[in-house]
Formats: structure tokens, C-alpha cells, sequence
């Protein structure tokens, strides 16, 4: 990677942090230049505007999802599978998450990434969206709804054990991760009695 490219990388994680931590209206520029070693304008060299910067911040890093095997599927396999999915996908990018879940209720191009990031359909997306229409699937009336509540629960748990615990060892196991989309799938009696 050349070394402008690193710069500019190196202004995005660290705005992102920024971001996600004190909101985009209480981060200065000059504080992301002063995190970063370098001058404001270095900034303004490769963004347009602080808000360009925040939009090349939202942007999660997305790992290739397999497109296939979902119809295959039992109804609640599905929905489990993708709750999992989902969780970890906002873990691994959660100040993405943080700074969009925030921004967008202010700004429509944030709302505008958000959608776009976030609720871009793949197959999974569209096989629940099938089977929610019809009717198949009862519990969940729209895929882009429950998906918010997904973040929203996430993120919140996530707020919730970094502020409350002091705890070293990670909260979010493979196991944990799988006990909360149960969860959210089947409530707090759990899969068995699931109708």
C-alpha cells in the first residue's frame, strides 16, 4: 500500500473511532489531524468535507456470504442462522454500526448509506422476505425492521457489558452468540416450545 493510501487509511480508523465514540458533531477535524500526526489540511487533501470522512467511515467490512443453500432450510434454521449472522457482522464492524445507528437519524445520506450497507437483499434476505409473505413466517413482519432490532440489541448489549463489567474475558462467545439468536428467535422459552 503507498503510502498516501496508508495516510488516508489511518484518517478513517481514526475518525471512525472518533465517530463512534463522541458523535460526529462533537469531533473536530483538527483532532482527527492531532490523533493522526498530521495537518487539517492532509485531511481535506483526500476528503472533500468532514461529512465525505464520515461517509467513508460507515462502511462495514463485509466478508463474502454464500449466496446458496438458504431455501434448503428449515423456517427457523433460517431466521437463527441469519439472527448469527447478523450479530457477529455488527461486532466485527461495530463502530460502523455505532456511527450509523447514531448519524442517521440526522442526516439522509447517512440514512441513505445505512439502508444501502445494512439492508442490501441477498439470498437470505429474500428467502425470509418470502416466507414473511407468505405467511409462513408470523413472528416477524418486515425482514428491514427486524433487522434494526437486531443492531439495536446488539449494540446495546454490547454498550451495556463494556460500561457494567469489568471483566477481561470476552462476552461474546460463539456460544453466547448463538444463545442470543435463540433468543430473539424463539423469545425466553426457547426453541422447543416454538410453534
Amino acid at each position: 500500500m503507498k503510502k498516501g493510501q496508508q495516510t488516508k487509511e489511518r484518517i478513517i480508523n481514526v475518525a471512525r473511532t472518533l465517530f463512534a465514540t463522541k458523535g460526529f458533531d462533537m469531533t473536530r477535524t483538527n483532532e482527527i489531524a492531532s490523533a493522526c500526526n498530521v495537518s487539517e489540511a492532509t485531511i481535506y487533501k483526500y476528503f472533500d468535507s468532514k461529512k465525505d470522512l464520515l461517509l467513508a467511515t460507515i462502511t462495514p467490512n463485509e466478508k463474502e456470504e454464500s449466496e446458496d443453500g438458504t431455501s434448503h432450510l428449515s423456517t427457523d434454521d433460517l431466521v437463527e442462522n441469519h439472527v448469527t449472522t447478523m450479530i457477529k457482522k455488527i461486532l466485527e464492524n461495530k463502530e460502523q454500526f455505532s456511527i450509523l445507528f447514531r448519524e442517521t437519524q440526522f442526516d439522509q445520506d447517512i440514512s441513505k448509506q445505512y439502508v444501502d450497507q445494512i439492508f442490501k437483499p441477498n439470498a437470505r434476505h429474500i428467502e425470509i422476505q418470502k416466507r414473511i409473505d407468505s405467511g409462513e413466517i408470523q413472528y416477524i413482519s418486515d425482514i428491514i425492521l427486524f433487522n434494526v432490532g437486531i443492531i439495536s440489541f446488539t449494540l446495546a448489549l454490547s454498550t451495556h457489558y463494556e460500561i457494567h463489567q469489568q471483566k477481561k474475558e470476552p462476552y461474546f462467545t460463539s456460544e453466547r452468540i448463538k444463545s442470543i439468536a435463540q433468543l430473539l428467535v424463539y423469545g425466553i422459552h426457547g426453541k422447543q416450545n416454538h410453534t
